[in-house]
């Protein structure tokens, strides 16, 4: 069931989202959904009419949404454009229990109101109305992202001191389920950066104008001993209907969170080879922490942009793109881009009734995968166009990839503004594209 939106809620933006859903081919499956509440969000929007062309579409789950009304030509993105210039603010102000908060961070924008966008050196967004704000202070320090052992020491403090802190090359893993799990999950976060890295690098998506760059913020991983644990923790974070799920990514906070896989109704795997060994039974429960893993890493690579108008088709048929999870290397990652049997079926099943407007409703609005009669559908059919697009139009995918990347932060587009977008790397005839698409889909296997 989709939260009642409360307007009252101040504090970190949370977004990422899992979805559970029954399928008409087995049981239930969790999907990461990164902005559901996208749709909810531009409905909003338009009844208050603060933005009738351009609307900002950020939001945070439970207890509420906050929204800054913001004028897109007087929006100043000058700290988010040029971020290595940006000062030290010190910002107070008093959330909905009256209890006054200091974030101690970099203003990304400034509503026309007095609305801030905040980002503290963890990379957590905090959004305050102009009536909460208490007092904004530019210091004469530069603003600096935590390191990774500073961001240790606070996830440890937030989290419990009981929590094991893993330090890898590109994350923190702050983990209740034991040093082993989490060196496991480390070691197999790595992997997937490097292959991620890897795959577009290989495809030539520098020399076509998207510079994929180390994060600039440590990534963050909280791995919790069992389900019931992540569970409260999910309730708490990112609202009860994310508790269910295996895993999952908050664009707000910049973190996933995922629990011991192994842990259900046994003792803690002692070692590596008893982890891979115990997961390898259930490979779709890694697909879906991978999914997360993936969304996180294309979020702080450049390839997407927090809080831009992303396509919810684009980032989950990316995710589901890189979710197969390849368990029996070290090194490499040998299963990206292979065929994703489990979508691949639910796409050719939906074939039999799919509108004739299918594609065109997937392009221009995220709608579809905020309905839970067309969810599980609208993500077969994003994985299944990414791998075709991929497979028969690299060139044009990555010119794509491009022009979304390079999209400004808060401002939502129309949607004959996603189709002229997706026409002018792809071409004008739609129909077409359609028919070649279902074609291919039909004979893959």
């Amino acid at each position: 069931m989709v939260n009642e939106l409360d307007e009252q809620s101040a504090g970190p933006l949370r977004i990422g989202r899992w979805r559970s859903h029954e399928t008409s081919d087995g049981p239930a499956t969790c999907d990461g959904a990164i902005a559901r509440e996208s749709t909810l969000i531009e409905s909003t929007l338009r009844q208050k009419r603060w933005m009738p062309s351009r609307r900002i579409f950020l939001n945070r789950s439970d207890p509420g949404t906050r929204f800054l009304p913001v004028a897109a030509q007087t929006v100043s993105c000058g700290a988010a454009a040029q971020p290595e210039s940006a000062p030290l603010e010190h910002v107070t102000f008093r959330d909905d229990m009256k209890t006054e908060r200091l974030v101690a961070g970099r203003v990304l924008t400034e509503a026309t109101d007095g609305g801030l966008l905040v980002q503290g050196p963890d990379g957590r967004l905090w959004t305050v109305e102009k009536e909460q704000l208490v007092t904004r202070e530019t210091t004469d320090e530069k603003f600096t992202p935590l390191s990774a052992e500073a961001l240790g020491r606070q996830l440890a403090t937030e989290l419990g001191s009981d929590c094991e802190i893993v330090v890898t090359k590109h994350y923190v893993i702050c983990s209740h389920a034991g040093k082993p799990y989490a060196q496991w999950c480390g070691a197999l976060f790595e992997r997937l950066y490097s292959a991620f890295h890897d795959y577009w690098k290989q495809r030539g998506v520098k020399q076509r104008g998207i510079k994929l760059r180390e994060p600039e913020f440590p990534l963050i991983a909280l791995v919790f001993a069992n389900e019931k644990q992540f569970a409260e923790f999910a309730s708490r974070d990112a609202g009860p209907d994310v508790a269910s799920a295996k895993g999952y990514y908050s664009i707000g906070t910049n973190r996933i969170a995922l629990y011991d896989l192994t842990a259900s109704g046994q003792e803690p795997a002692r070692n590596v080879a008893e982890i891979s060994r115990r997961l390898a039974a259930a490979p779709f429960n890694i697909a879906t922490v991978v999914h997360e893993a993936t969304h996180q890493i294309a979020f702080n690579s450049g390839m997407h942009t927090r809080y831009a108008d992303n396509p919810l088709w684009l980032s989950e048929g990316m995710a589901m793109y890189f979710e197969t999870p390849d368990l029996t290397s070290r090194s490499g990652w040998k299963t990206v881009g292979a065929v994703n049997d489990l979508r691949l079926k639910q796409f050719q099943t939906y074939l039999a009734r799919r509108p004739a407007d299918a594609l065109v409703t997937l392009l221009q609005s995220d709608a579809r995968f905020t309905d839970s009669n067309q969810a599980g559908e609208a993500y077969a059919e994003a994985w299944a166009l990414s791998y075709f697009l991929i497979k028969t139009r690299k060139e044009a995918y990555i010119e794509y990839l491009n022009r979304i990347a390079e999209k400004p932060t808060l401002i939502w587009n129309q949607p004959q503004e996603r189709l002229a977008d997706f026409r002018a790397a792809f071409g004008e005839d739609l129909q077409q594209l359609d028919a070649e698409f279902v074609k291919f889909m039909r004979r893959l296997k």
